[in-house]
Parts: C-alpha cells; sequence; structure tokens
C-alpha cells in the first residue's frame, strides 16, 4: 500500500469512529425528541455505511479484477445510500418538509434503484476489466444527491424560523459545507473528500443543535428565560415593541382542574402567540405563565392585528376546551420602546401597567 492509500484509510477510519459516537450519543441525548435521536443515529449509522464503502471502493481501487464482486457492491452501497444521509437529516429538525421536500426525494429514489442495477446495467458505474467508469445516467446520481440537499436547505430555513434564529449563517455555512465536499470529489474522482466534510457536518450540526434546543422552552417551544436575559442584557440598542401576556387566574386553573391541564394551557398559550407574533418579532416564555414579544422596527397596525387574532383564537380555545376545562383569559400589555438607555426597560414596566390594568377591568367587569 502506498502513503495516500494509507491516508485515505486512515481518515476513513476515524470518520468512521467519530460516526459510532454520534449515533451512541444521539439516542442517549435527553434534550432532543425521539424524533431528532432517531434521525441523528440513522443518518450517523448510514455515514458508517458509507464510509465503509468508500474505504472498500480505495482499498479495492487497483485490483478491480480480482476482487470484482466487492468493489461492485461497495460502490452499489455508496452510489445507492449517500444522497439518504441529507433527507434524514433534515427529518430531524422535526418542522416538516412539505410536498415540495418530499417531491424532491423522489430523484434519490430513482438513484438508488439505477445504482443497485449498475453492477448489470452499468448505468450509474461500471467496473469493465481493471477500469471503473461513470455511467450514462451518472447525472442521476448528481441530480440526487443536489436536490437531497435542496430537501435539507429547505428543512434548515424552515428550523431557523421554529427555532427563531436570527443569525442564518451557521446553517447555510454547515449545508454547503458538505455540498463543497462532493462536488470537489465530483470533478477529481481520486480525491476522497465527500465523506469528511459529511461527517465534519454531521458532528457540527449534532453540536448546533445541541445549542439550539438549550434556548427552548420545554413545554411551549418558545425561546427561554436564559435567553431573554442574555439577550436583555447584552441586546443592541433599537426601538420597537415589547408586548407582556399573563394568563389570568393561572394558579386556580391549576387548583381546580390539575397541573395536566394547565400545561395544556400554556402550550396552547405559547403555540398561539408563536402563529401570530413569530413573523413580527421573537417570543420568550419569561416566566411560569408569562411570555413577552419583542418586535424590532415592527408597524403598530400590524402588532394591533396580530393582538386581535390572538384573543380571537383564546376566545375559540376557551369555547373548545369548555368540556375538558377552563382555558383562562390571557391579559396583554404593550410599548414602544426607542435606542435611548433604559428605554427598554420603562417599556416593560409600562406594558406591565397595561397588562394589570387590564386584569384590574376584568375582574370589576360583570
Amino acid at each position: 500500500m502506498n502513503d495516500l492509500l494509507l491516508n485515505y484509510i486512515a481518515v476513513d477510519v476515524i470518520c468512521t469512529f467519530a460516526l459510532v459516537l454520534l449515533a451512541l450519543e444521539s439516542m442517549r441525548n435527553v434534550l432532543f425528541s425521539v424524533n431528532m435521536k432517531k434521525q441523528f443515529a440513522l443518518a450517523a449509522l448510514i455515514g458508517i455505511l458509507v464510509m465503509a464503502a468508500e474505504l472498500g471502493s480505495i482499498i479495492f481501487e487497483n485490483i478491480w479484477t480480482a476482487h470484482r464482486g466487492p468493489a461492485l457492491a461497495a460502490n452499489v452501497i455508496g452510489f445507492s445510500l449517500s444522497p439518504f444521509i441529507a433527507i434524514i437529516l433534515a427529518k430531524a429538525f422535526s418542522v416538516g418538509r412539505g410536498r415540495i421536500g418530499s417531491l424532491l426525494t423522489i430523484p434519490a429514489w430513482i438513484n438508488a434503484i439505477l445504482a443497485a442495477s449498475s453492477p448489470w446495467t452499468g448505468l450509474i458505474f461500471s467496473i469493465n476489466s481493471d477500469v471503473y467508469e461513470r455511467g450514462p445516467l451518472f447525472g442521476v446520481y448528481v441530480a440526487a444527491y443536489l436536490s437531497a440537499y435542496i430537501v435539507l436547505i429547505i428543512s434548515s430555513f424552515k428550523a431557523m424560523e421554529y427555532y427563531q434564529c436570527v443569525t442564518k449563517s451557521t446553517f447555510i455555512l454547515l449545508v454547503f459545507f458538505s455540498i463543497a465536499g462532493t462536488t470537489v470529489q465530483l470533478i477529481w474522482p481520486n480525491l476522497h473528500a465527500s465523506m469528511l466534510c459529511i461527517t465534519l457536518s454531521l458532528l457540527l450540526f449534532y453540536a448546533h443543535f445541541c445549542m439550539l434546543t438549550q434556548t427552548q422552552d420545554g413545554l411551549t417551544g418558545l425561546l427561554n428565560r436564559n435567553v431573554y436575559d442574555r439577550w436583555n442584557k447584552h441586546r443592541h440598542h433599537g426601538s420597537g415593541i415589547v408586548i407582556m401576556f399573563d394568563l389570568d387566574g393561572f394558579k386556580m386553573t391549576n387548583d381546580l382542574y390539575g397541573h395536566h391541564w394547565g400545561d395544556a394551557c400554556l402550550q396552547n398559550t405559547g403555540r398561539l402567540i408563536r402563529d401570530c407574533f413569530q413573523k413580527l418579532g421573537v417570543c420568550y416564555r419569561v416566566g411560569g405563565d408569562e411570555f413577552c414579544v419583542v418586535c424590532h422596527n415592527a408597524d403598530e397596525r400590524y402588532i394591533m392585528g396580530a393582538l386581535q387574532l390572538f384573543h380571537e383564537g383564546i376566545d375559540t380555545l376557551r369555547q373548545q376546551n369548555s368540556q375538558h376545562g377552563v382555558m383562562p383569559t390571557v391579559s396583554t400589555g404593550h410599548a414602544r420602546f426607542d435606542g435611548t438607555a433604559n428605554a427598554y426597560q420603562a417599556a416593560v414596566r409600562e406594558a406591565d401597567e397595561r397588562l394589570y390594568e387590564t386584569k384590574r377591568e376584568r375582574k370589576t367587569s360583570p
């Protein structure tokens, strides 16, 4: 074996070891949902299979004739499975792909069928005598790979919206880092960079999602109090509107109907806040039954429209859930802040005052 072959083998072995650890750690991660655990572990396991196939093709590269069967099997595995790594990773985001994303997985299945038949048809690849060649339909593999990463990009943007990521650069760099490795290998087939980039991307995606899940409130899915406090402490000065939310009589709801129903009320409130305000600002759960939305550069007319939709949604929930328990009303208050010092804290106090004024009015109204 020459030094270059030994280097490729060493890199593949290290990457395989890293993917094994990733699969094990994914299943043990208490921060991830069951779906995220399964999909990250499955992506890692498929990566291991593709890595083993690539390693096999490298080892047999100069002895096709003597080991044609293993070489064919290695290429079938590599060409068939590699596009599915991005598709499975996209499913880990748990926010859906939609019809477009589902349609974009079709090329991966077509490629898998053609790759599996290539030992006999030579459509994706062929190995004749001691020569490896790309088949006449090799472009199907390229299309499958690119469409799989389009699915990943679509899911990444949905995940960024769901997790309320302010900066999108990390997701974009991770996706294109994987694409870059495959592109290099497509242009220079003897330079095995694809799986190294995919392995690093999987590890970085995992680390990034570990960080993102720590920013979420476990019950409502909104950003948690720690994120709010850090933003409030290190925020950049700017103008906007802050909206405060508080469930009315929530302690009584818990006492009468139990904490299970109380949790359901908080989840419903958080979902409504996300649905009504996510495109206008950043949504937080800042206390037991307290929520906050910070809207930068938002038109107050849109804020008032979103507040009306929110209260209509609460009224609808109160009617729907009346047979199971009473969904409490939600009091709100909002105030505008500018970029001057302490303006945001003053706006929060003003919004709270308006909120509690609403509470008092509800208590005194018949």
